[in-house]
This record gives structure tokens, C-alpha cells and sequence, in this order.
């Protein structure tokens, strides 16, 4: 939140430095238990924190909930929110991996077909391996219906990955262009073209400020 309490023409510059490393992804989970086997025992992240709040943050709002985060070996966090008092189960159905997922590394093929072995055994179907060209990936959902991959580098990723950032820009354009005519067809014009809002229209009222 921007800081109100000094006017802006007598703050000091301040110079953006790039923004870095992913701290956490959060989602909603049915039960933290439940969850906690799936990431803990399933996957073996380490359970790092299960915080328990009485109060929505960023609103005067009270409601109980606990917030869990799993760490994984490079210091990141997968996390989620059990909130009794506002859950529905049609909250948890599983999602097209296009909507929504989330991929997490190991360190060769075999690797990656030993995992599969071990999360069928654990009694979450997963199937692959799948070839992308760049990495091979095997695929399962939790229990919050939330789409997980382990994925492996392959051997020639970090040239694939230099000759395709060399043409991104472009590819994007011309994607851009080509698909422009049937997504109005399916969307609101003015949401596609939509960057910046007009932030003095914004209600913020009902936020907490610093």
C-alpha cells in the first residue's frame, strides 16, 4: 500500500531495483490436515509454518482461518488458506491444467518416473511422462483440486530457452494479432485493451492503511 503520510512531492527518489525470487503461490485447501499429508508425505516439503489468524488481512473483517506454507529446497513456498466459516466444496473441483497449476522441479528421468511410482502408490493417480520439448513432465492433482507437475530439464533446456527468448517479443505480437478477432468475439473489447485504471475512481475505503 502506498504510503499517504507524507505528501508525495516531499518523499524521497527511490530507485526500482528488480523485483526477485518467488516467495510463495497461495491457494485455498479444504482441510490443513489433509492437505499438510499431501505436501508433507506425499511430496516431502517441509512444513514450515501453520499460522492461525482471527482477522481477514487487510480488512476489519473477523474471521478465523489458518494460513499453511510448505517449503521446498530451493527456500519457496507453496501455501494455503483453511477458513471453515467460508468454505464450499465446489470450491475444490479440479481445474484444466490451462486454469490453473503449479510445477515443481527434480533432477533427472528417473527421478521423475520413480516420483510417479511413488505418488500412485500414495493413492493420487499420476500419469506421464508428457514431452514438451524443454522439460518432460508427469502430472497429478491434489486434494484442493489444484493441478501439480514435476518436471525435469532437458539436456539442450537452457539453449532451447535462449533461441525461443531471442524471438519472444515477436511471437507475441503476431500471436497478438492473429488472435485478436476471435477474442472480441468472445470478450469485452475494452477489457482487452484495459492497462492502468484510473486509480482516484478506485474505493479503497474499506481497506486498512498503515
Amino acid at each position: 500500500m502506498a504510503d499517504t503520510a507524507t505528501p508525495a512531492q516531499d518523499r524521497p527518489a527511490v530507485t526500482l531495483k528488480p523485483v526477485h525470487n518467488m516467495h510463495h503461490t497461495a491457494f485455498r485447501c479444504r482441510d490443513a490436515e489433509q492437505t499438510r499429508w499431501f505436501y508433507e508425505d506425499v511430496l516431502g516439503f517441509k512444513l514450515a509454518a501453520a499460522m492461525v489468524f482471527d482477522e481477514e488481512p487487510g480488512r476489519s473483517v473477523k474471521r478465523e482461518y489458518m494460513h499453511l506454507f510448505f517449503q521446498t529446497t530451493d527456500g519457496n513456498f507453496i501455501a494455503f488458506f483453511d477458513v471453515p466459516d467460508d468454505v464450499e466444496e465446489k470450491m475444490f473441483i479440479a481445474r484444466h491444467g490451462f486454469d490453473q497449476h503449479i510445477a515443481f522441479e527434480v533432477e533427472s528421468m528417473e527421478q521423475l518416473k520413480a516420483w510417479r511410482r511413488h505418488i500412485n502408490k500414495m493413492g493420487r493417480p499420476c500419469f506421464g511422462p508428457i514431452d514438451h520439448g524443454f522439460i518432460q513432465s508427469i502430472y497429478m492433482y491434489d486434494p484442493n483440486g489444484v493441478q501439480v507437475e514435476l518436471t525435469v530439464k532437458e539436456p539442450r533446456y537452457e539453449a532451447i530457452l535462449a533461441e525461443d527468448s531471442a524471438n519472444a517479443h515477436a511471437v507475441l505480437k503476431d500471436w497478438t494479432a492473429r488472435t485478436r478477432a476471435v477474442k472480441e468475439q468472445r470478450l469485452n473489447k475494452d477489457m482487452l485493451d484495459q492497462r492502468g485504471i484510473d486509480m482516484s475512481k478506485v474505493d479503497i475505503s474499506g481497506l486498512k492503511k498503515a
